[in-house]
């Protein structure tokens, strides 16, 4: 690792009759360390912004103080910055200036302090000075924004609509994708992503973790739209600390779609099916069955209490209508489940890109503790035509509902909780479409920051970007499929 050097201190000793430095016109000695401040590196001990402790979301944050001069760098999962500019020391207080803004922090026993706005939030920061720290220097990965991760595209491969977990400077990604070039049969991958200390990920190789059935079973033609959350299960004695939930289906043309879930020790799995359950939003015995219709899919996972309870979200395409239903069960001993209440999700004010009223579908769900606040990032109608691709959105909404004291229990309450339009994912240079995204969250479906929104989302290029496409099947959808990939941003709220 590269090691940021403090320069020596230079001793000379002059003889009688020897020059000064002014007088031979050589360059001035440094200057003495200002009054009150050891000079070197500080480390950050902790940050909140409006009262919430957001310490663990960096990887380094840290100022090196020498000689007036500052270097303030932060890593975290966006990247890294770095930050010049200058200080000014006195016994008790030390002033970083970046640009035009001053930082004053109180100074005491070797801590910086910070008390103040910044970006109209009110933040504390505390910095403890630390003799042998040394900021490492890493090469490989790629940032958050990027393609995150993929297969060769003059192969016929596809990584899509993604359920992210972050636990410090891991990231856990699973996602849909195929096992063989050219076949379009659903599999869920994953895939573990560290954070470097250049602020990029470096990402496992691709590992299918759950795949189709058995042929006449209910998920015997794709397993795809994975959502994964954290606690405690138990099936047959064993305890269980992961939970997916997935879409299943038995046919190809993209109706009788079920919900189904599985269980894991470790977020790579084994994963095994649950088949007291299975599946858990059943379309086939339900009331509102119709053969010719979409089904139940699209699921989210949230703990409902860090342990058994989760609540289900699951999108529903029936005769009647598009819309998304919510379920808690509890699930603490998968011999025997049980459904404790269901409720449509309301959708008051929800809207599409455009601010008109649309409904609830292909969303994710993330719930911020803090705030008594759901958030949910959905796709939007109607889907354009353009580009040669009609079966995507092109573009998702990122809203929000404050659920009151109440939390999550107002969404099976009386009481209409309205949506609030946040911002807006949508495609940029040659990517034509942005779609089938998933919330960032910790283990257990909440917010990482109740201030920042990440989102893993699905990029696509055009029909026409790849005229000469000699595919198994032709010009048909391929050509944009095989673009499917995998990439980042940050909502700032």
């Amino acid at each position: 690792m590269k090691k940021y050097l403090r320069a020596a201190a230079l001793v000379v000793t002059l003889s009688v009759g020897a020059c000064l430095f002014a007088a031979c016109g050589t360059e001035e000695p440094p200057a003495p360390p200002p009054a009150g401040v050891q000079e070197g590196w500080y480390v950050l001990e902790r940050k909140t912004v409006q009262g919430t402790d957001v310490t663990a979301e960096y990887l380094y944050n840290c100022m090196y103080l020498k000689d007036g001069a500052v270097s303030w760098y932060e890593i975290d999962y966006t990247g890294k910055t770095e930050e010049t500019g200058t200080f000014v020391a006195a016994e008790d207080k030390v002033t970083v200036t970046i640009g035009i803004r001053p930082y004053e922090f109180a100074l005491s026993q070797g801590v910086m302090s910070y008390t103040g706005k910044i970006n109209k939030k009110n933040v504390t920061m505390s910095y403890r000075y630390e003799k042998d720290f040394v900021l490492p220097v890493a090469e490989n990965g790629v940032s958050f924004t990027e393609e995150l991760f993929g297969e060769d595209k003059n192969e016929n491969f596809y990584n899509y609509c993604p359920s992210v977990i972050m636990e410090g400077e891991t990231m856990h990604v699973w996602y849909c994708s195929n096992q063989v070039s050219g076949n379009v049969t659903d599999y869920v991958g994953y895939r573990r992503g560290t954070l470097n200390a250049s602020g990029k990920w470096e990402f496992t190789e691709k590992q299918l973790v759950l795949g189709p059935g058995k042929t006449g079973e209910w998920d015997s033609r794709h397993v795809c739209d994975p959502s994964v959350t954290k606690g405690s299960f138990t099936m047959n004695g064993e305890s269980y600390a992961y939970l997916m939930a997935y879409l299943g289906c038995k046919t190809s043309n993209n109706c009788c779609n079920e919900v189904g879930i599985a269980v894991a020790k470790a977020p790579e799995g084994p994963w095994i099916k649950v088949e007291s359950v299975n599946p858990i939003a059943d379309w086939y015995n339900s009331s509102e069955f119709n053969e010719s219709k979409w089904g139940y899919g699209q699921p989210c996972v949230i703990s409902s209490d860090e342990a058994g309870k989760i609540l289900l979200f699951y999108a529903k395409g029936t005769a009647t209508k598009t819309c998304t239903q919510v379920e808690e069960w509890d699930l603490s001993d998968l011999n025997t489940p049980v459904k404790l209440r269901s409720a449509e999700v309301r959708e008051k004010n929800s809207v599409n890109a455009s601010g008109s009223q649309d409904c609830i579908n292909n969303a994710d769900f993330a719930y911020d503790a803090i705030n008594n606040r759901l958030w949910c990032i959905k796709e939007d109608f109607p889907y354009p035509t353009d580009s040669g691709i009609n079966w995507i959105a092109k573009t998702n909404v990122l809203m929000y509902a404050d659920l009151g004291s109440d939390g999550l229990d107002a969404l099976f309450g009386e009481n209409v909780y309205s949506w609030n339009k946040s911002g807006v994912l949508q495609p940029s240079g040659k990517y034509v479409r942005a779609h089938n995204a998933g919330i960032v969250t910790d283990p257990y479906g909440r917010t990482v920051n109740a201030f920042r929104i990440p989102v893993l989302y699905t990029v696509s290029e055009a029909y026409t970007a790849y005229p000469d496409w000699t595919g198994p099947y032709g010009k048909g959808q391929w050509p944009a499929l095989h673009t499917y990939r995998i990439h980042g941003t940050v909502f700032d709220i």
